[in-house]
């Protein structure tokens, strides 16, 4: 019901229209009256009135000064003028405060109060419709992520009847006019996240994630994004025909990706179920897909992967990781982080080979963590065995691994001094050399991995360490194999497929010039 406040300062007339106020039709309250201005201001602050029926020939502040006032105290407050002539100064000002009537008050009557009051009424209710409906996209821009957590959150409960929850939707911009949704998901790959940022970046990155998909979502696809705890960034495609070729979907994951990787430097990958539901058996499509999520774990990555219903994971190992622990203790005893990185790839091959569940090769990953952070006394963050647990891909799974290993030992193995004495650009080719022990690098892979001239890194280099780049790529090879052979059970041909020779006759015979003796010779002494 509407509220209505009366000011005049002639009583016979404040009566007379309180009196029309009780006509049929007319849903009012009437919560005050006053016949002076300093009465009026202090009513209407108390009692915030929808309508004031106001006397334009008020003593001190007149009718018009009290309506400004009023209308500072709240803006949609409705007025009505009362006047005893017509007076073009008087109308022009009603005008300009959007009065919804100027009335003289000897031609008065109770048809034409109501219909002045009926206007304002009508007036009143677009214009507070208008506010809420401002308000309400005023919080939107500042809780929009919220209140589409809460929109899905409704929409996986099932609490809420279905035409509130789509009118929550379509009062955020979600309008899902066909029958079927497709279901999906945007990824950020945590690995290459980590190359960039810190762990406590990644929630940032996240939002910045969604707002690009956000934003493109906007476009010439039915595409909605929802920020979403579990999946990341949610994503829906309505769909007409559930057999409907998916190429925009495919597209708009594309171009997220290219987006991120452009703006952010990270990349992202897209998910989608290859069924397509109705729109109301949101939960059960969303469960499904959530159960599927690492069904890609082993296939090749890309922008926009299909998640396919069955994958056949062997929930054992056929043999426990203890031979790339052992790798992690060489990389400590000897100092050399190339092991880390033959003992992950190891772990990799394996669980690639044999299909572990992606739950098995995280767990063994996350065991190996822990065994050399106990080795070397460090420490492991929690964000990593997080970020570990939502990988979706072996090699994310992987680098995230072997740059947490990395961590532990440098800690425990690089001194301050040693660092200091080397030379930072020969640093950083000992550094490459350790990350890919299982290969044969030669100079020109260097100068690239350099961004050197590759005729200028050979003589750069000769004089940076005194013998050719080849030499010193061979001795590297040589005191890791050594370290290999000293092992009770390691045979010469493993030793030469783990460090990367193309057969046992060209290593035995590296192994020989820069030792003095062959690896056989050496096994046996």
């Amino acid at each position: 019901m509407m509220t209505v406040m009366l000011i005049d300062d002639d009583v016979p007339m404040l009566d007379y229209v309180k009196f029309l106020l009780e006509q049929p039709g007319l849903e009012l309250e009437h919560v005050a009256s006053a016949s002076g201005s300093g009465a009026a201001l202090e009513l209407f602050h108390e009692h915030l009135p929808d309508l004031a029926i106001v006397d334009i020939g008020l003593p001190g502040m007149d009718g018009l000064e009290l309506a400004e006032a009023f209308r500072l105290m709240k803006p949609e407050v409705r007025l009505i003028f009362l006047t005893c002539y017509e007076d073009f100064h008087y109308s022009k000002r009603a005008i300009q405060l959007e009065a919804d009537d100027y009335l003289i008050k000897d031609e008065l009557t109770p048809e034409q109060l109501k219909t002045s009051i009926l206007k304002a009424m009508d007036r009143f209710g677009e214009r507070r419709a208008l506010l809420e409906r401002y308000s309400f996209q005023q919080a939107i821009e500042r809780n929009r992520g919220v209140l589409k957590r809460n929109f899905l959150n409704q929409l996986l409960s099932g609490s809420g009847k279905w035409d509130h929850i789509r009118l929550l939707g379509e009062r955020l911009g979600i309008s899902w006019r066909k029958p079927f949704l497709v279901h999906g998901f945007l990824h950020i790959d945590a690995a290459s996240l980590l190359s960039r940022y810190r762990y406590e970046d990644a929630p940032l990155l996240h939002f910045a994630a969604g707002n690009i998909a956000s934003e493109l979502s906007a476009g010439p696809e039915p595409i909605t994004a929802l920020m979403d705890g579990e999946n990341g960034i949610y994503l829906l495609w309505n769909a007409e025909d559930p057999a409907a070729p998916r190429d925009g979907l495919i597209r708009y994951m594309e171009t997220v990706c290219e987006k991120a990787e452009q703006y952010l430097k990270v990349t992202v990958r897209g998910f989608y179920a290859p069924e397509a539901f109705p729109v109301r058996d949101f939960a059960r499509a969303y469960k499904q897909l959530a159960e599927r999520r690492d069904h890609g774990f082993y296939d090749p990555p890309g922008p926009a992967v299909m998640l396919k219903p069955d994958q056949d994971y062997r929930s054992a190992p056929e043999s426990k990781p203890g031979k790339e622990k052992s790798m992690l203790t060489l990389a400590i005893e000897e100092e050399n982080a190339a092991w880390i990185n033959l003992a992950v790839g190891k772990l990799q091959q394996h669980a690639g080979d044999e299909r572990w569940s992606p739950r098995l090769l995280k767990e063994a990953c996350a065991d190996c963590v822990r065994s050399m952070a106990s080795e070397t006394n460090g420490a492991v963050e929690e964000a990593f065995f997080h970020h570990l647990s939502r990988a979706l891909h072996v090699e994310e799974a992987a680098q995230l691994t072997k740059r947490e290993l990395r961590k532990l030992w440098r800690r425990q193995s690089l001194t301050p001094i040693s660092e200091r004495e080397k030379d930072t650009r020969l640093q950083a080719i000992d550094d490459y050399l350790r990350q890919h022990a299982d290969r044969m690098i030669t100079s020109v892979d260097m100068a690239e991995h350099l961004y050197l001239n590759p005729s200028y890194f050979s003589r750069y280099f000769k004089r940076l360490s005194g013998m050719k780049f080849t030499d010193y790529v061979n001795r590297f090879k040589v005191d890791m194999a050594i370290s290999m052979l000293r092992r009770e059970n390691e045979t010469v041909e493993n030793v030469a497929y783990t460090l990367g020779f193309s057969d046992r006759a060209y290593f035995s015979k590296v192994f020989k010039k820069y030792s003095g003796k062959s690896p056989s010779e050496f096994k046996n002494a």
